[in-house]
């Protein structure tokens, strides 16, 4: 068994041979890649088995949560390691992921140092707004030392975005995981754009005992390329399904829904259209599955609505 699994979920872009050749590049050599992919495989990227021992798992339905929910079924060494399709990390990554993991022993998921754009953390805005409030106090006291922590109404909100430290600002593309917490994660497929995947098994490492961590280690640079995640314009569809995440996170850490549904009453746009939502998902019980089908009726509704005002 290789120490480390690297996961990289893809759709086979061009981007993916440039992280390929990093991973070449790599000063710890014991590890094995596990690819899961959508679309076909080309003769470029296949060749890269005759230089690192690669595992090919074709994704024959969902979203970004099911290629995640393969890396994670199917990886076998004691630390997995996930990055992106258009991501370089440096030839250090994987060693100093090792040595943090070797020398914090509670922690059960990393981020590492990124260069590059990143997603926006919409519920920022509403920080502003309501600190000082009941709707942006911690979940609980495992929370006040967490510099991105949980709220009582489930939302993922930064004290400081340059911080690092406890923290469930992780970023998929430089995360690794313990395999004591990954092979106990679910991962709740109720998305489109794969939101907040990296924050949900965070929100389940900290349940079974571990910590979240933000670390200084580890750089990767994420090239600027447009993605489901990172639109390069502004996508309102995004932003809504942002704010249903405490939908996901009642699964994990119950939430007041009385406080929940009081706050929506305070709010506006696509902030009260996807925490609604999420209420409506958790008061009818709907399967995350269920949950996802009706997320995307919504948008689908919304976008239908703005093209008929736009003609």
């Amino acid at each position: 068994m290789s120490k480390i699994t690297v996961g990289i979920p893809t759709i086979i872009r061009k981007s993916l041979t440039k992280t390929l050749e990093a991973l070449m590049n790599q000063k710890e050599d014991d590890f094995d890649v596990l690819i899961t992919y959508k679309g076909n495989l080309t003769r470029e990227i296949e060749e890269y088995e005759k230089k690192l021992n690669i595992k090919f798992i074709r994704q024959e339905s969902g979203f970004f949560e099911d290629a995640l929910e393969l890396i994670l079924k199917n990886a076998k060494g004691k630390i997995l390691l996930t990055t992106d399709d258009d991501a370089i990390p440096n030839e250090n990554w994987i060693k100093d992921h090792v040595k943090f993991h070797d020398e914090n022993k509670k922690a059960g998921i990393v981020s590492g140092e990124i260069e590059g754009r990143m997603w926006i953390n919409y519920p920022n805005e509403l920080k502003k707004k309501f600190e000082g409030t009941t709707y942006m106090e911690e979940y609980n006291g495992t929370f006040k030392d967490y510099v991105a922590y949980l709220t009582k109404t489930g939302l993922s909100i930064d004290r400081d975005e340059r911080r690092y430290g406890l923290s469930l600002a992780i970023a998929g593309v430089n995360m690794s995981i313990k395999r004591e917490v990954y092979t106990n994660c679910k991962v709740i497929k109720y998305s489109l754009r794969g939101s907040y995947n990296e924050t949900l098994l965070a929100l389940q490492a900290i349940k079974m005992g571990y910590s979240s961590v933000k670390a200084k280690i580890g750089l990767v640079s994420h090239l600027d390329t447009n993605s489901l995640s990172r639109p390069k314009v502004y996508d309102f569809s995004l932003k809504i399904e942002k704010f249903t995440l405490p939908y996901a996170v009642n699964f994990i850490f119950p939430l007041d829904i009385q406080l929940l549904e009081e706050f929506k009453e305070k709010i506006g746009g696509e902030a009260r259209i996807g925490i609604d939502l999420a209420v409506k998902g958790i008061k009818e019980s709907l399967k995350p599955e269920e949950f996802r089908r009706e997320l995307g009726r919504t948008i689908e509704a919304l976008y239908s609505k703005r093209r008929h005002n736009r003609n």
